[in-house]
């Protein structure tokens, strides 16, 4: 049973790849400054929310943001996917959603991960650069709202299939949408 498991995750990793244009390449919009290492920083060399622009992200995208409303977003972005759903939807955060977006079509699962999706476009939005608050665009934060819709993909499915071969099979489409986002994402946050 474990050899179809790692040929399904293949498959999906493969499927994904093909839906992102098929390379592992980084994207062109990923190039690196002259002078700066062409890895992303260790957690420590990143600068908190509240501290000066970090210089790897042009300053009228990097701006600090206000540190109240940064530990609000963080308190929303914490919430299991259920309490997310029932959290008023307060200014000024961007609460615009298109679901469980993928390039290319429809992939299985997208109704069932629909709540982790809401969730993650709720991090995209507030905290990526290609929106009004800005609140952290780093590949740091990028990282981190990536793996909470990994960690809510796979609530859900514990929460919604109790049987252990659709349960593998629910996470295993939880590894495909989150490659995705690692792999396709940056547009749409940076």
């Amino acid at each position: 049973m474990r050899s179809t498991f790692t040929t399904m995750r293949a498959a999906g990793t493969l499927a994904v790849l093909s839906v992102l244009g098929g390379g592992l390449a980084a994207p062109a919009h990923a190039a690196v400054a002259p002078g700066h290492a062409a890895v992303a920083p260790a957690r420590a060399e990143v600068a908190p929310a509240h501290a000066v622009a970090d210089e790897r992200v042009p300053a009228d995208v990097a701006a600090p943001a206000d540190p109240a409303l940064r530990e609000k977003a963080d308190r929303i972005m914490n919430l299991t996917y259920r309490q997310f759903a029932s959290t008023p939807h307060i200014p000024p955060f961007n609460w615009t959603t298109d679901g469980c977006s993928v390039p290319g079509g429809s992939l299985p699962y997208r109704k069932v991960f629909r709540p982790a999706c809401v969730q993650h476009d709720f991090g995209y939005r507030n905290y990526g650069a290609r929106h009004e608050l800005k609140l952290d665009p780093t590949r740091e934060t990028k990282n981190w709202i990536d793996g909470r819709f990994r960690t809510e993909m796979r609530r859900i499915c514990d929460d919604t299939y109790t049987g252990a071969r659709k349960n593998r099979e629910c996470r295993n489409a939880a590894e495909v949408y989150y490659l995705g986002v690692q792999l396709g994402g940056d547009a749409s946050f940076f």
